[in-house]
Protein backbone atom coordinates (compact mmCIF):
# COMPACT_ATOMS: atom_id res chain seq x y z
CA UNK A 1 0.00 0.00 0.00
CA UNK A 2 2.86 2.39 0.85
CA UNK A 3 4.47 1.94 -2.56
CA UNK A 4 1.08 2.39 -4.25
CA UNK A 5 0.58 5.73 -2.47
CA UNK A 6 4.05 6.89 -3.43
CA UNK A 7 3.39 5.93 -7.04
CA UNK A 8 0.10 7.85 -7.10
CA UNK A 9 1.77 10.89 -5.54
CA UNK A 10 4.47 11.03 -8.21
CA UNK A 11 1.83 10.53 -10.90
CA UNK A 12 -0.15 13.53 -9.63
CA UNK A 13 3.00 15.67 -9.46
CA UNK A 14 3.83 14.66 -13.01
CA UNK A 15 0.42 15.78 -14.23
CA UNK A 16 0.69 19.06 -12.29
CA UNK A 17 4.00 19.83 -13.97
CA UNK A 18 2.73 19.03 -17.46
CA UNK A 19 2.14 22.68 -18.37
CA UNK A 20 2.52 24.44 -21.69
CA UNK A 21 5.89 25.97 -22.53
CA UNK A 22 6.83 28.05 -25.55
CA UNK A 23 9.42 26.69 -27.95
CA UNK A 24 12.69 28.57 -28.29
CA UNK A 25 12.95 30.03 -31.78
CA UNK A 26 16.12 29.04 -33.64
CA UNK A 27 18.84 31.64 -33.33
CA UNK A 28 19.59 31.53 -37.06
CA UNK A 29 18.37 30.06 -40.33
CA UNK A 30 18.34 30.55 -44.07
CA UNK A 31 14.56 30.77 -44.56
CA UNK A 32 11.37 31.41 -42.62
CA UNK A 33 10.42 27.77 -43.06
CA UNK A 34 13.66 26.66 -41.44
CA UNK A 35 12.98 29.00 -38.51
CA UNK A 36 9.42 27.76 -37.88
CA UNK A 37 9.13 25.57 -34.75
CA UNK A 38 7.61 22.10 -35.01
CA UNK A 39 3.83 22.07 -34.56
CA UNK A 40 3.65 25.82 -35.23
CA UNK A 41 2.62 27.69 -38.36
CA UNK A 42 3.17 31.13 -39.91
CA UNK A 43 0.08 33.33 -39.85
CA UNK A 44 1.65 36.70 -40.76
CA UNK A 45 5.07 37.96 -41.83
CA UNK A 46 6.72 41.12 -43.11
CA UNK A 47 9.99 41.95 -44.84
CA UNK A 48 11.87 45.22 -44.75
CA UNK A 49 15.05 46.92 -43.60
CA UNK A 50 15.04 47.23 -39.80
CA UNK A 51 18.64 48.26 -39.11
CA UNK A 52 19.37 50.56 -42.06
CA UNK A 53 21.87 48.26 -43.79
CA UNK A 54 19.98 48.04 -47.08
CA UNK A 55 18.99 44.39 -46.54
CA UNK A 56 15.43 43.17 -45.99
CA UNK A 57 15.00 41.76 -42.50
CA UNK A 58 12.11 39.61 -41.31
CA UNK A 59 9.30 39.74 -38.73
CA UNK A 60 7.08 36.70 -38.27
CA UNK A 61 4.04 35.81 -36.21
CA UNK A 62 3.89 32.10 -35.43
CA UNK A 63 0.80 30.35 -34.09
CA UNK A 64 0.63 26.98 -32.36
CA UNK A 65 -1.23 24.17 -34.12
CA UNK A 66 -2.88 23.26 -30.82
CA UNK A 67 -5.05 25.10 -28.32
CA UNK A 68 -3.94 25.38 -24.71
CA UNK A 69 -4.80 27.25 -21.52
CA UNK A 70 -3.09 30.62 -21.18
CA UNK A 71 -3.26 33.16 -18.37
CA UNK A 72 -3.26 36.57 -20.00
CA UNK A 73 -2.69 40.06 -18.62
CA UNK A 74 -5.61 42.50 -18.58
CA UNK A 75 -5.87 45.90 -16.92
CA UNK A 76 -2.25 46.51 -15.99
CA UNK A 77 1.26 45.43 -16.92
CA UNK A 78 1.88 42.88 -14.18
CA UNK A 79 -1.30 41.08 -13.09
CA UNK A 80 -2.39 37.97 -15.00
CA UNK A 81 -6.09 37.52 -14.31
CA UNK A 82 -7.82 35.99 -17.34
CA UNK A 83 -7.51 32.34 -18.26
CA UNK A 84 -8.21 31.63 -21.92
CA UNK A 85 -8.15 28.50 -24.05
CA UNK A 86 -6.70 29.36 -27.44
CA UNK A 87 -3.71 28.94 -29.75
CA UNK A 88 -0.61 30.75 -28.41
CA UNK A 89 1.30 33.12 -30.70
CA UNK A 90 4.92 34.24 -30.94
CA UNK A 91 6.42 37.35 -32.52
CA UNK A 92 9.94 36.72 -33.83
CA UNK A 93 12.19 39.38 -35.39
CA UNK A 94 15.27 38.53 -37.44
CA UNK A 95 18.10 40.55 -38.93
CA UNK A 96 19.47 39.24 -42.23
CA UNK A 97 23.22 39.06 -42.62
CA UNK A 98 24.29 40.99 -45.70
CA UNK A 99 27.22 38.69 -46.50
CA UNK A 100 25.74 35.25 -45.83
CA UNK A 101 21.99 35.80 -46.25
CA UNK A 102 21.37 34.06 -42.92
CA UNK A 103 18.63 35.35 -40.62
CA UNK A 104 19.70 35.97 -37.01
CA UNK A 105 17.11 36.16 -34.22
CA UNK A 106 16.91 39.59 -32.61
CA UNK A 107 13.82 39.16 -30.46
CA UNK A 108 11.29 36.51 -29.46
CA UNK A 109 8.15 37.75 -27.72
CA UNK A 110 5.52 35.28 -26.47
CA UNK A 111 3.00 37.74 -25.03
CA UNK A 112 2.46 40.89 -27.09
CA UNK A 113 0.54 39.50 -30.08
CA UNK A 114 -3.18 39.22 -29.35
CA UNK A 115 -4.68 35.76 -29.81
CA UNK A 116 -7.55 34.86 -32.13
CA UNK A 117 -10.09 34.84 -29.27
CA UNK A 118 -9.22 38.30 -27.94
CA UNK A 119 -11.07 40.42 -30.47
CA UNK A 120 -14.62 40.00 -29.20
CA UNK A 121 -17.45 39.65 -31.71
CA UNK A 122 -15.26 40.91 -34.57
CA UNK A 123 -13.14 37.78 -34.35
CA UNK A 124 -9.38 37.60 -34.69
CA UNK A 125 -8.00 41.04 -33.68
CA UNK A 126 -4.72 40.73 -35.58
CA UNK A 127 -4.93 43.06 -38.57
CA UNK A 128 -1.44 43.83 -39.78
CA UNK A 129 2.27 43.46 -39.29
CA UNK A 130 4.45 45.64 -41.49
CA UNK A 131 7.97 47.06 -41.72
CA UNK A 132 8.48 50.66 -42.78
CA UNK A 133 11.12 53.30 -42.04
CA UNK A 134 13.19 50.78 -40.03
CA UNK A 135 10.22 50.19 -37.72
CA UNK A 136 7.76 47.37 -37.04
CA UNK A 137 4.06 48.24 -37.22
CA UNK A 138 1.46 46.11 -35.41
CA UNK A 139 -2.28 46.72 -35.76
CA UNK A 140 -5.23 45.16 -33.88
CA UNK A 141 -8.99 45.72 -33.72
CA UNK A 142 -11.99 44.28 -31.91
CA UNK A 143 -15.24 44.86 -30.07
CA UNK A 144 -18.87 44.78 -31.21
CA UNK A 145 -21.07 47.90 -31.35
CA UNK A 146 -18.34 49.76 -29.51
CA UNK A 147 -15.12 49.00 -31.35
CA UNK A 148 -11.45 49.60 -30.71
CA UNK A 149 -8.40 49.86 -32.91
CA UNK A 150 -4.85 49.73 -31.58
CA UNK A 151 -1.59 50.40 -33.37
CA UNK A 152 1.99 50.18 -32.11
CA UNK A 153 5.33 51.04 -33.68
CA UNK A 154 8.62 49.61 -32.39
CA UNK A 155 12.16 50.53 -33.44
CA UNK A 156 15.51 48.86 -32.74
CA UNK A 157 17.77 51.33 -30.93
CA UNK A 158 20.55 50.88 -28.39
CA UNK A 159 20.32 47.09 -28.72
CA UNK A 160 16.63 46.89 -27.78
CA UNK A 161 13.15 47.29 -29.29
CA UNK A 162 11.51 50.52 -28.11
CA UNK A 163 7.91 51.66 -28.53
CA UNK A 164 8.13 54.89 -30.54
CA UNK A 165 4.46 55.66 -31.24
CA UNK A 166 0.96 54.28 -30.78
CA UNK A 167 -2.67 54.97 -31.66
CA UNK A 168 -5.85 54.04 -29.81
CA UNK A 169 -9.24 54.59 -31.47
CA UNK A 170 -12.46 53.80 -29.60
CA UNK A 171 -15.75 54.38 -31.43
CA UNK A 172 -19.41 53.43 -31.72
CA UNK A 173 -20.11 51.68 -35.00
CA UNK A 174 -23.67 53.05 -35.23
CA UNK A 175 -23.46 56.61 -33.91
CA UNK A 176 -19.86 57.33 -34.89
CA UNK A 177 -19.03 58.74 -31.45
CA UNK A 178 -15.32 58.31 -30.96
CA UNK A 179 -12.16 59.11 -29.03
CA UNK A 180 -8.80 58.84 -30.76
CA UNK A 181 -5.45 59.13 -29.01
CA UNK A 182 -2.17 59.34 -30.90
CA UNK A 183 1.00 58.91 -28.83
CA UNK A 184 4.45 60.11 -29.84
CA UNK A 185 6.90 58.71 -27.32
CA UNK A 186 9.92 60.37 -28.88
CA UNK A 187 8.58 63.88 -28.40
CA UNK A 188 6.45 62.93 -25.36
CA UNK A 189 3.29 64.31 -26.93
CA UNK A 190 -0.29 63.04 -26.87
CA UNK A 191 -2.85 64.18 -29.44
CA UNK A 192 -6.50 63.52 -28.58
CA UNK A 193 -9.49 63.86 -30.87
CA UNK A 194 -13.03 63.59 -29.46
CA UNK A 195 -16.11 63.77 -31.63
CA UNK A 196 -17.66 61.82 -34.45
CA UNK A 197 -15.95 59.35 -36.75
CA UNK A 198 -18.23 60.23 -39.66
CA UNK A 199 -17.79 64.02 -39.35
CA UNK A 200 -14.13 64.42 -38.52
CA UNK A 201 -13.69 67.92 -39.95
CA UNK A 202 -16.67 69.70 -38.44
CA UNK A 203 -17.64 67.92 -35.24
CA UNK A 204 -14.36 67.04 -33.57
CA UNK A 205 -12.35 68.67 -30.83
CA UNK A 206 -8.57 68.21 -30.95
CA UNK A 207 -6.18 68.76 -28.05
CA UNK A 208 -2.52 68.07 -27.31
CA UNK A 209 -0.67 67.57 -24.05
CA UNK A 210 2.63 66.39 -22.64
CA UNK A 211 3.07 62.66 -22.07
CA UNK A 212 4.44 61.77 -18.66
CA UNK A 213 6.22 58.44 -18.23
CA UNK A 214 9.46 57.35 -16.60
CA UNK A 215 11.03 55.22 -19.35
CA UNK A 216 10.35 54.23 -22.92
CA UNK A 217 8.62 50.85 -23.08
CA UNK A 218 10.10 47.85 -24.86
CA UNK A 219 8.74 44.43 -25.77
CA UNK A 220 10.10 43.29 -22.40
CA UNK A 221 8.41 46.00 -20.32
CA UNK A 222 5.17 46.41 -22.28
CA UNK A 223 3.62 42.99 -21.89
CA UNK A 224 0.65 43.21 -24.27
CA UNK A 225 -2.03 45.56 -25.66
CA UNK A 226 -4.38 47.05 -23.03
CA UNK A 227 -1.79 46.34 -20.31
CA UNK A 228 -0.31 49.82 -19.82
CA UNK A 229 -2.36 52.28 -17.79
CA UNK A 230 -0.58 55.24 -19.28
CA UNK A 231 -2.93 57.73 -17.57
CA UNK A 232 -5.64 57.23 -14.93
CA UNK A 233 -8.29 54.97 -16.51
CA UNK A 234 -6.61 55.22 -19.94
CA UNK A 235 -5.10 51.95 -21.15
CA UNK A 236 -2.89 51.46 -24.18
Amino acid sequence: MFYLLISLLFTQVGFAQNTFSFPKIKSEGTSVQALTPNNWGIIESANGDLNNDGIEDLAVIFESDKTTDETRTYGDNTTEIIKETQKPRILAIFFKDKATGIYHLSNQNNDFILRSEEGGKLGDPLQQIAIKDQQIYLRFQGGSEWRWELGYTFKFENKDWFLTSAINLYFNQNSGDMTERVYDFKTRELYTTVGNLHRRDIANRKTSEVLYFSQLRTFKTFKKPWAWEIMPNVYL
